[in-house]
Parts: C-alpha cells; sequence; structure tokens
C-alpha cells in the first residue's frame, strides 16, 4: 500500500507541481511596479472595483494586471448607469493633454469625486509646472485624495501629491512631493502614508462661502457696519464651531431677490440658494435645510445634524362671551342633567297646582304659595318662610336644601377659578379639526410635497412669497394677529418664539398641533463633486455625539407648547368688571324682566285671562 502511493506520488507530482507549484516572480518596469503595489494596498476593496482608465499606452496597463494576479476586482470597461459612482480609479496617460481628454469624460454620476485617485504618468519626465496644471485640473473637479506617479528614465519612480489649502495658498493647488522608489533601494508602499484618513483638516485661515439667509432660529443674520454679516442661531452656531475646529473664515452669501431655498432643478433652472451652491458662487449651503430626494439627485447632502418635526402653528382659540364664561363651571353633560332635573320639578309642580288645596298642603306643607318659585329661590341661595311643619314637607325640603346646597357650592367655587383662567376656547390640536375648519394652509413653496396626495388640502394652500424671514414673521404673527389660517412650519420656529413672548409683558404663546405632518432631517448641502463632505460628516458627527446641537435646540426655544402660561400662574387674582360682565348681562336682563312682568301685573287688571294666569302660577 506504502509502495503505492509513492508511485503515484512520483507520477503525478511533476504535473501538481507544474499547475500549483510557486509561481515565478514577473519582472516589469519599476513604474508598473510601485503602481501595483499601491493598489494592492491602498485600493483593493471588498465591495468596490478598481476602475482602470487608459489612453493609447497599454503595456503599462498590462504589466500591472500581471503583478496584480487577480488580487482586486478591476474594471477596464465603462461605467453603467445603474453602478454606483466608483470609488477606486486609476487612470494612465503619457502626457497632459490624454489626462484631460479623460477627465472630461469623467460626471458625479459614474466617479465618486471624493474617493481615491492613482494617476499614472507613462510618459516619462516632468516638470513642477505640468504637475501644477495636472492639479489644478484635479481641484477643478475636487479631487483632492489623488497621486501621481511619475518616472525618471526607469531608474526611480516619484509619488507627488498636492495641497488645495495652505498658510501662503488658498484654493490654489500646492505641488507636494510625497515618495521616491528607486530600482537599487526599493522602498515598500506601506512605509509612507500615500491616502491619510484626513487629508483636510485644517483650512489655514482660509475663507469659505456659506449661502444661507435668514430663518431662525436655525440663522441668524447680524450685519455689522463695515458690511461684514455674522451668522449665528442653531446651525449658525454650528458653521461658527466648525470654522474654529477646521480654521477657515466664513463669508456669507445670501440669494438675489431674496428668493431663500428657491427651486432645485437641473443646472440653470434653480434658484434661491440652490442656484448659488450649483453655479459653484458658494462651497456649501445651510438653513433649515431639510433631506429631500429631489435635492439629493442635483446636490451632495451631508450627514443628519438635527431632527425636527413639521406641524401647524394654529390661531388662538375662540374668546368665550360674558355669558359663556358663566357655563365653564361645569361640563355639558352635566348641565344636561341639571336641566332636565330642573324640567321635572316644573313638571311636578305645575300637575300639583291642579290638585285641591288640602292635597297641595300635604306636600308643601301650611301656607306654602308659589312652590315653584320657593323651589328656585333655594336653588340661588335664598331663604324660604313659612318653614314646612309636617313631616312629609320638612323631609322634602331638606332633601332639596341639601341638593342646591352642593350644586351652588360647587358651581361656586369652580366659578371663581374659571373667570381668572384663560377664557378662550382651547385651538386646534389634531390634522383634522384643521380640515373640518374654514381656515387656510399657509406655507413656502417647497412644503407641497408634503400633501402631494392632498389635493383638498392644496386646494386651500396659500403660498407665502419669499422675503427677509416670511415663515418666521408669519410664525410670530399667529400669536395675536391672524385668526383666519394655519401655518406649516418646523417646531423650532414656534419655540423660539414663544421663548421671546414669555419675555415680553403679557405676551401670547403660539400653539400647535399635537399631530405632526413629517419628520425633518436637517442637513448642510454641498456641490455633488464637493470634498467638503467627507471632511465636515466627522467633525458634525463629533459635534452631534457630544451633545452641543441639543444644548443649542433647548437655548433658542420653550418647547412647552401645550401650556398656557397664563393658566399657570400661581396665587390668585382680583376680580375685575371684564370677569363679571355676564353677571351684569343677567342683571340687567332680569331688571328688564321684572318691568315687564310688572306691566303684565297692570294689565292684568283690566284683561281678565291674564288675571287667571297669574293667579294660577302663584298657587
Amino acid at each position: 500500500m506504502r509502495l503505492r502511493s509513492l508511485l503515484v506520488f512520483y507520477a503525478i507530482g511533476p504535473l501538481v507541481r507544474a499547475v500549483l507549484g510557486p509561481i515565478k516572480p514577473v519582472t516589469a518596469p519599476l513604474l508598473s511596479m510601485v503602481a501595483s503595489d499601491i493598489l494592492m494596498h491602498h485600493f483593493c476593496h471588498p465591495f468596490q472595483p478598481v476602475q482602470f482608465y487608459k489612453s493609447r499606452e497599454q503595456d503599462t496597463v498590462d504589466a500591472v494586471l500581471r503583478l496584480l494576479r487577480g488580487r482586486c476586482v478591476t474594471n477596464l470597461g465603462l461605467v453603467g448607469h445603474k453602478d454606483p459612482p466608483r470609488t477606486r480609479n486609476v487612470l494612465f496617460f503619457d502626457d497632459p493633454e490624454e489626462l484631460l481628454h479623460i477627465l472630461s469624460k469623467f460626471s458625479y454620476r459614474r466617479n465618486d469625486y471624493s474617493g481615491r485617485y492613482l494617476l499614472v504618468m507613462t510618459g516619462g519626465c516632468t516638470n513642477v509646472q505640468t504637475l501644477r496644471n495636472i492639479f489644478s485640473e484635479l481641484w477643478k473637479l475636487n479631487i483632492v485624495h489623488v497621486n501621481v506617479l511619475v518616472k525618471y528614465q526607469n531608474t526611480s519612480v516619484e509619488v507627488y501629491t498636492y495641497q488645495p489649502y495652505t498658510p501662503k495658498h488658498c484654493g490654489t493647488p500646492s505641488v507636494k512631493l510625497v515618495a521616491r522608489f528607486n530600482e537599487d533601494c526599493q522602498r515598500d508602499v506601506r512605509d509612507v502614508d500615500l491616502y491619510p484618513q484626513h487629508r483636510l483638516n485644517n483650512f489655514h485661515n482660509c475663507t469659505l462661502q456659506v449661502g444661507t439667509f435668514e430663518a431662525k432660529p436655525y440663522t441668524i443674520l447680524e450685519r455689522k457696519v463695515d458690511g461684514f454679516v455674522e451668522i449665528s442661531g442653531l446651525e449658525g452656531n454650528l458653521v461658527q464651531l466648525l470654522a474654529q475646529r477646521l480654521q477657515f473664515r466664513i463669508n456669507v452669501t445670501e440669494p438675489p431677490n431674496r428668493m431663500q431655498w428657491g427651486t432645485i432643478g437641473p443646472k440653470g433652472n434653480s434658484t434661491g440658494t440652490m442656484e448659488l451652491l450649483q453655479d459653484g458662487q458658494v462651497d456649501f449651503i445651510i438653513a433649515c435645510m431639510a433631506l429631500d430626494v429631489t435635492r439629493n439627485l442635483y446636490l451632495k447632502p451631508g450627514i443628519t445634524h438635527y431632527t425636527s418635526r413639521i406641524l401647524f402653528a394654529v390661531p388662538q382659540g375662540r374668546p368665550y362671551t360674558a355669558f359663556e364664561k358663566l357655563f365653564r363651571p361645569f361640563r355639558m353633560d352635566i348641565w344636561v342633567m341639571l336641566s332636565v332635573y330642573l324640567v321635572c320639578v316644573v313638571v311636578v309642580v305645575t300637575g300639583f297646582s291642579f290638585m285641591s288645596t288640602t292635597a297641595r298642603a300635604f306636600i308643601y306643607g301650611d301656607g306654602a304659595r308659589m312652590p315653584l318659585m320657593r323651589a328656585f329661590y333655594l336653588l340661588f341661595g335664598g331663604s324660604v318662610l313659612p318653614m314646612p311643619v309636617r313631616n312629609f314637607p320638612r323631609t322634602l325640603f331638606v332633601l332639596w336644601l341639601l341638593f342646591t346646597f352642593v350644586i351652588r357650592t360647587l358651581y361656586q367655587g369652580s366659578l371663581y377659578l374659571y373667570l381668572q383662567r384663560s377664557a378662550t376656547y382651547p385651538p386646534l390640536s389634531t390634522l383634522d379639526e384643521i380640515h373640518r375648519s374654514p381656515l387656510e394652509y399657509h406655507m413656502v413653496s417647497i412644503a407641497k410635497r408634503f400633501f402631494v396626495d392632498r389635493p383638498e388640502i392644496m386646494r386651500r394652500a396659500r403660498f407665502i412669497p419669499p422675503a427677509l424671514d416670511s415663515l418666521g414673521r408669519m410664525v410670530a404673527g399667529m400669536a395675536d394677529r391672524y385668526q383666519d389660517r394655519v401655518v406649516l412650519c418646523p417646531s423650532d420656529m414656534v419655540a423660539y418664539n414663544n421663548r421671546h413672548l414669555k419675555r415680553a409683558l403679557g405676551g401670547k404663546m403660539i400653539h400647535v398641533t399635537r399631530d405632526s405632518v413629517t419628520l425633518f432631517p436637517v442637513t448642510i448641502y454641498y456641490q455633488k463633486q464637493s470634498m467638503l463632505t467627507n471632511v465636515f460628516d466627522r467633525e458634525v458627527r463629533k459635534i452631534s455625539q457630544s451633545g452641543l446641537m441639543h444644548f443649542w435646540v433647548r437655548n433658542y426655544g420653550d418647547y412647552d407648547f401645550h401650556t398656557n402660561p397664563a393658566d399657570a400662574a400661581v396665587g390668585p387674582k382680583k376680580l375685575t368688571n371684564a370677569h363679571l360682565a355676564g353677571a351684569y348681562q343677567i342683571f340687567i336682563v332680569a331688571l328688564v324682566m321684572s318691568c315687564l312682568m310688572l306691566l303684565v301685573e297692570l294689565v292684568s287688571m283690566r284683561v281678565r285671562i291674564f288675571r287667571s294666569v297669574l293667579e294660577f302660577c302663584i298657587r
């Protein structure tokens, strides 16, 4: 058995060694070896292929592919429309003109400009000005994570990159030699950090253009005497902290014609801050910018740094009339039961009025006249004479006295409290209540995307014209000015105004619905090819995790929406004539009715039917 195994081994061994044996080292030019090493150590990714772009030169590409030996997934074809943008790209070219031809075919749909790029110049040595021109073209596309390999007479390969921001240059590429590889003393590419994770972490006090407008409390603009605009607010503080951490200065650019957010579309069809960003007039925009699918098609969003709610600011409830205030101590069901009880009393007393005098004396007591008037007299706290003597009338009298005492005491105690409280009906609290009301829906034009499936709402919608903080001023007017509309807005705008209204003497708070329309994730938007996204996202993530955003949010607003400060006041108040206006009205009505009754009694002296009715009522 052992002999048979040895024979098989010696027979098949050479074939196995030929197929699976060690691969002989492939000889290749130094440029190809350096390029392949960089690709293996910095470009291989389990989910992203390395995208190859080449000009006419094919030998270097073939050599690099042989050296890779299939250890990296590569793609030499075109990027499909459904494929994600490539984050690993390597470009082979002979001269700068060929590079420009390759770059002219780039687009943000096929290439992620924030990814890693390797440029392999196969045409031989070059000067610094040529490198500066190459990096200028890359800077126009915001390609920053890039290295250029340049060979010198097949004896050395130098690796160059550039810094767009330095203490002496702002937005101008500064050429930098990263490493040099020689044939006699080869240097491992792993010894050099060719693609540092944080290439841009210091802007060296250079200026970045910020597109924004005033949208309190998110962005608050303060114009100085020298024309400089200082930004503050929830997101203004965020930008200020980013500028401090990344060492850049802020220059605020507002949209023309006060267009605020504006509309988004293909380049040339946008307005407002969207147009500023698409045309490259600003580096990023921030001003209550919500994540939106349409915006994401043309712009690049950062991470969400705050999530708010979209809801309706509703008008104050309708004021109670002076007479309605008297009915507030009891709920409607109690008034209904009390009315039914009194109607029963009237019916019973009227029925007993047709009985004989002896029967009425047995029920009411001897000498008891006008029992219905006596019952209402006791209900309002009066006294009656004479007192019943018999047991049944006395028991009936005590029960009625106890009932009226309890009802009257509860009413008077509650009435004193309700006369001092807010004399308005509760504001609208749900979306269904708003829909049933005749109020108009006021909103900014970009908010109509929330109601694309609600045409009945859009028929009543009125769009707020763009102006300086137009939405914020309309929200502030909901406290005491507007009664014919509801305003769609983020909850932070209401909280900001409520905070300032509470500080004002006698200020009324703005009410909101308990139901929210949708959540409102707020972010920063950049150009599609911007290299700022990853840099800012890294810092924004740290700021959000530290709790600073939550601190700023609470510092700029009062989020206790459903507590009326007037009702929450502690301590009794003196009653005024305004509180007692309802009682005065009842007194005047009673005087008028007394005068009318006097006229009826005077007429009854001459009209017999009137006299008969009055005699029946006093029985």
